[in-house]
């Protein structure tokens, strides 16, 4: 007999009798209830230590406490109305400057007139020189808006005319569509994804927050990504080579705080289905980025020259946030961009406010503190000298080369056209060809295009340089596909090698190392 089996099948009976009796002096819905309510106690001492640990004790317990002061009723209204009265002042000197201040393009732009407006507003600003504490160091600075009247002005204008072109009076709801300018896609993309996260945490604290995003996304995404420690999810792209709403939607779950549509996508210039995705995140109650840094200033006036392009903007019910550049086809200096927001409580997250430091109060729009204000200013010329007029005959000329680039294609036999083109992006690869070996014929005739991958392609952005040459280059096109039919096989020095080989490598981390490794050596 095994004894040791027999001891401990006693020991279950013994202990299953006396567990019984125990509990049988219990209600059974409190024996149902008992557990469910440890782990509901146990989940508010596990998010209580964690704001103690992100904020301290002080202030946690400060801000329970003022929490709670404001469900007093009335209590809440009177201190917004206290907190709104300080803002006010703060606010009043520039408020009434405020209400004459542009809030749509001109219909004419005012060309080389648009120079002496300039230095009409330069002239109020304050007489700094000598006066300021720091501050300046080469010749304005944003950051200080009480003595940059001026450049405060121009940010405003180009914020305001960007949103007019991209629905802002046109969306459903009353709230007003408000923004900053930044220096560049990627800034204002990772701004977009920041804001997101800390206002889904607001919303529905989501402390494990994921994105969702279509495989032909900008890279932005994995960059905000990694510096903001969220989940990336990718999804591949339907046959169309637009983001995959179904595919989004199962990916979909309790932390998903944004997903994200292009408008045209960087790769192919495709444009996202925008609404469906904007329906599928109204219904979930998540955030949705659309990015418009390349057709923010193409695809309202390629809309209105009778293109058939597809919503794209606030109109759309769901949009959160949207990314335009003004420094490409805007034609604004490099480095200006503009991320806006449906309305200012999804802005509020974006701002760093800091309260402790012995610098003094400070609070911040964007990444960058100090900001070149020139670069602002040349940004508000570009969009008044050209204004809607110039705008719309320069969508006219890009998208009629761009039109007249994928006719050419199509006359190629070996070559076939990714998708259907919604813009001035045209991709291209080849069935019967190495395309990267193109690629490299093309460059050494001087012409710079973009190497694809999933599938091997590349591209051509159209821009206004493109229109008197566009002949020349569907020649060298030709040409450069019949040199490589003739002579299949990599070229001397070129970079077809390099990107079939990274394309076929299985180890992904192996290619992100060398890229990491080419980049520490080039830098």
């Amino acid at each position: 007999m095994d004894y040791s089996s027999f001891s401990f099948n006693s020991f279950v009976i013994r202990f299953r009798a006396s567990a019984n009796s125990f509990l049988s002096q219990f209600e059974p819905l409190a024996l149902l209830l008992a557990p469910l309510l440890s782990l509901l106690v146990a989940r508010v001492l596990q998010s209580f230590l964690s704001l103690i640990l992100e904020k301290g004790l002080k202030a946690t317990l400060l801000g329970l406490f003022m929490s709670s002061v404001k469900l007093v009723p009335g209590v809440k209204s009177y201190i917004d109305a206290e907190k709104q009265k300080v803002v006010d002042k703060l606010q009043s000197g520039s408020k009434s400057k405020r209400e004459h201040w542009r809030t749509e393009l001109p219909t004419i732009g005012l060309g080389v007139g648009v120079i002496e407006e300039m230095r009409d507003e330069k002239s109020k600003d304050v007489d700094w020189k000598g006066k300021c504490s720091g501050t300046v160091f080469a010749h304005t600075n944003p950051l200080h808006l009480d003595v940059f009247q001026s450049v405060a002005r121009f940010e405003a204008e180009v914020v305001a005319m960007t949103a007019d072109l991209l629905g802002s009076k046109e969306k459903a709801s009353g709230a007003q569509v408000c923004g900053n300018m930044t220096s560049g896609g990627t800034e204002s993309i990772l701004l977009a994804v920041k804001t997101s996260r800390d206002y889904m945490k607001m919303k529905k604290g989501i402390t494990s927050p994921e994105m969702i995003i279509a495989e032909s996304a900008h890279s932005a995404y994995d960059k905000a990504a990694q510096y903001f420690n969220i989940k990336l999810r990718r999804v591949p792209v339907n046959k169309e080579f637009q983001a995959d709403v179904k595919a989004i939607r199962q990916h979909i779950n309790r932390n998903t705080i944004l997903i994200v549509g292009s408008a045209p996508g960087y790769p192919h210039g495709i444009i996202d289905p925008i609404e469906e995705l904007g329906k599928l995140a109204y219904s979930y109650g998540i955030c949705f980025h659309v990015d418009l840094c390349l057709g923010g200033f193409v695809l309202p006036f390629a809309s209105k020259l009778g293109y058939p392009i597809t919503s794209f903007d606030f109109t759309v019910m769901g949009v959160t946030s949207i990314s335009v550049d003004v420094h490409k086809y805007g034609l604004a200096p490099k480095g200006t961009s503009v991320v806006l927001y449906r309305n200012h409580d999804i802005r509020k997250h974006q701002f760093v406010a800091v309260t402790e430091w012995s610098g003094g109060l400070y609070v911040s729009p964007t990444i960058a503190g100090s900001r070149p204000g020139g670069l602002i200013a040349g940004a508000w010329a570009a969009m008044m000298s050209l204004g809607q007029a110039g705008y719309l005959e320069n969508t006219r000329k890009i998208m009629e080369v761009s039109k007249m680039i994928q006719k050419g294609i199509k006359e190629i036999p070996e070559l076939f056209i990714i998708g259907k083109p919604d813009m001035t992006i045209v991709a291209f690869g080849s069935a019967v060809l190495d395309i990267f070996e193109v690629n490299d014929i093309i460059s050494s005739k001087g012409w710079h295009l973009n190497a694809l991958q999933r599938p091997n392609s590349i591209h051509i952005c159209v821009t206004l340089q493109h229109v008197p040459v566009v002949d020349t280059f569907l020649q060298d096109l030709r040409d450069a596909v019949q040199t490589v039919k003739e002579n299949p096989g990599p070229i001397s020095g070129g970079l077809a090698p390099i990107y079939g080989a990274a394309g076929s490598m299985p180890d992904r981390g192996m290619v992100q190392e060398l890229l990491v490794n080419y980049m520490d050596g080039t830098c």
